[in-house]
């Protein structure tokens, strides 16, 4: 019987090279995205390639209906799951302390923390026998920068969901694990120059950022049989950012686009 696996977020950079790696194997893929269109058309494409059977899903990580509804299509189509890799993430850029509202709070928090738990509850309950359980988490979750508050404090609790749902589920044959990436190639890098491509591979130890096919197979080894043992780990593919003190700027916020009114306000006597 062929494994089945659900990817979140998966229509593009990370989450699509990792539903690639898993079609290049064999297994049956499950999309999701916010669009469900976009869903559809990389679930044909993954299809038409790989010869494998694929499904595109809309969902929405910060709706725990729409989590739901996902899984339950997914139940439908396979009948089972044997992975889960929770990719949907909100970036949350630019959200401090000083400027952060209650809604951007609840959209950062529920996108990637509510998202994360109940996506793992729902994929527990296909995991007929056993399986494996793969947070995207982020090298942000054990170091902080200015203006990122939001996205910290919701992938540090992806660590604390990790060792938890660990020790839960481990008497049902399914490992829980989380990868800590940082410095991945994406589209977002598409607009920088040279020099700033530069600027940013000097502070890192290994000079180079990692690609998406290289966290692909990080996320497929954690779901074989090679990784049978390993469960609760947080695992850093992050250039070596991680154990690298990083200097501090003490002007950040009037340099930051996102908080500068801070500010100015807070100077005005």
């Amino acid at each position: 019987m062929k494994k089945t696996v659900l990817i979140t977020g998966a229509t593009k950079n990370t989450g699509l090279a990792i539903a690639r790696k898993f079609a290049s194997e064999g297994w049956n893929v499950a999309v999701t995205s916010r669009d469900r269109a976009a869903a559809e058309e990389t679930a044909q494409a993954l299809a038409a390639e790989f010869g494998v059977d694929a499904l595109g899903l809309a969902m929405d990580p910060a709706e725990v209906p729409s989590i739901r509804a996902a899984f339950a299509a997914l139940k439908d189509r396979f009948g089972r799951l044997d992975a889960f890799v929770s990719n949907a993430a909100n970036l949350g850029v630019g959200f401090s302390v000083l400027n952060s509202e209650e809604s951007d709070w609840d959209a950062v928090m529920n996108a990637n923390a509510r998202g994360s738990f109940f996506g793992a509850q729902e994929a527990q309950r296909l995991m007929k026998d056993g399986g494996s359980i793969v947070f995207i988490s982020s090298c942000h979750a054990k170091k902080a920068v200015p203006g990122r508050a939001l996205y910290t404090i919701s992938k540090a609790a992806i660590g604390g969901m990790t060792r938890s749902l660990a020790v839960e589920l481990g008497c049902l044959g399914i490992r829980v694990n989380a990868i800590l990436a940082g410095a991945v190639r994406t589209d977002r890098w598409d607009g920088l120059s040279d020099e700033e491509v530069e600027k940013r591979r000097s502070r890192w130890p290994v000079g180079q950022e990692s690609t998406p096919e290289q966290i692909a197979a990080a996320v497929a080894f954690l779901c074989s049989d090679a990784a049978g043992t390993i469960s609760g780990a947080e695992i850093p593919i992050d250039s070596g950012i991680g154990v690298c003190l990083l200097a501090y700027n003490k002007n950040w916020i009037q340099n930051d686009p996102y908080n500068v009114k801070y500010w100015e306000k807070k100077m005005v006597k």
